[in-house]
């Protein structure tokens, strides 16, 4: 018995947290209820669609993609985000608390909110890049297509992307769904973004 408790306290004692480095979801949890955001720098061990105070201890939950576009014809009808998702982010004190290359960061500071009941938590983050004065936040009107020639004419941009950078999460497909977005949905934000 005495050992059985030693094993079960040893494993415990390994278990990954919020936070760590993964490079598949079952780093973070062979149970399948934690999953690794791999668009994050060495992976970060999240759970996707978190709720307030139901994240692991040392963690809290964080939304990403709360923000409206302010483009005309863009707003929801709903007057929330269809973009929204949410993930558990490792809470800390100071920038000593997060592993390398990650920051202690108000989720304010990669365009993010936290979503527990409490106020004034921070989180392990990679610190977003800023995003260039000269590019254009008409994200539903951009086009990928490039500009049609007018008939006779041609365009040396036909094929070349007129669209606009993404601010979405980690978790789809994104360059960093917790850096500047929403993780889960293909921007360039965290978890993650």
């Amino acid at each position: 018995m005495g050992l059985a408790t030693v094993t079960g306290a040893l494993a415990l004692g390994c278990t990954p947290q919020i936070g760590d480095k993964c490079t598949v979801s079952t780093n973070c949890s062979t149970t399948g209820d934690r999953l690794c955001d791999v668009t994050q720098p060495d992976g970060y061990c999240t759970t996707f669609n978190c709720e307030p105070g139901k994240c692991p201890n040392d963690s809290v939950c964080v939304n990403f993609g709360t923000t409206l576009s302010s483009v005309q014809g863009c707003a929801p009808s709903q007057k929330n985000s269809p973009y929204q998702r949410s993930f558990c982010m490792a809470s800390c004190g100071a920038d000593s608390d997060c592993r390398s290359g990650y920051r202690c960061l108000a989720p304010t500071d990669f365009h993010a909110v936290l979503a527990e009941h409490s106020s004034g938590n921070r989180v392990c983050a990679v610190p977003p890049n800023p995003v260039p004065t000269t590019t254009s936040n008409q994200v539903c009107l951009g086009s990928d297509a490039g500009v049609v020639p007018a008939e006779g004419g041609s365009s040396s941009t036909a094929g070349g992307g007129a669209g606009a950078p993404q601010a979405g999460a980690a978790g789809d497909g994104g360059s960093g769904a917790l850096e500047a977005g929403a993780a889960g949905d293909g921007g360039s934000g965290g978890s993650g973004g």
